[in-house]
């Protein structure tokens, strides 16, 4: 299979994905939501503990802050808080089940402004990757017995706050890149 078939396949499954995505995002049914889930775990059940893991997160965020408004402004809609949730496992599970499956950089070739902003992107994913890779290792080259909960809270509260200031310079720093591009000077 030569690159521009490669290249027009994985588009059209791309493609596929984007209308997939968006009529998951749509259903307003918790029990088809369900039975995709319930799918999507029979298909790659790796993948879909790496999904529940990303949607426990988004569960903790929001569901407890729709929660806590329940208190004030009764009553709760679970039938809405299940539709939610299972709707943010399963479009979470399909994108990182398209991401592993494609090779992006083949799919944005078409445009070079899409293919710059998708290298960009992964830049700044590999280096949290190794920012992360080096904090976990310096605090195991310098640790000996296991750290009291109250040191693993300090450590975390530093490798969070490192984080957040890394992310608005990395977001100054590419703005004024893709300024330099103009990137936000066409109509």
């Amino acid at each position: 299979m030569n690159l521009r078939t490669l290249q027009r396949l994985e588009r059209g499954y791309f493609l596929f994905y984007l209308l997939t995505a968006f009529a998951l995002v749509s259903l307003h049914d918790w029990k088809t939501l369900s039975l995709s889930a319930l799918l999507f775990l029979l298909v790659d059940p790796a993948l879909a503990k790496r999904a529940l893991l990303a949607e426990i997160f988004f569960a903790l965020g929001v569901t407890l802050a729709y929660l806590l408004r329940a208190l004030w402004l009764p009553p709760v809609d679970w039938n809405y808080l299940a539709t939610l949730n299972l709707r943010v496992f399963v479009v979470t599970f399909l994108t990182l089940y398209t991401v592993r499956s494609l090779n992006l950089s083949r799919v944005f070739a078409f445009s070079p402004t899409l293919q710059f902003l998708y290298t960009a992107a992964l830049s700044q994913i590999e280096s949290y990757r190794a920012s992360y890779r080096d904090f976990m290792l310096s605090l195991k080259s310098r640790t000996i017995k296991p750290m009291k909960e109250r040191k693993r809270y300090d450590f975390l509260r530093a490798m969070l706050h490192y984080f957040a200031v890394k992310s608005m310079h990395n977001a100054a720093e590419r703005t004024a890149a893709l300024k330099a591009r103009g990137f936000f000077d066409r109509a």
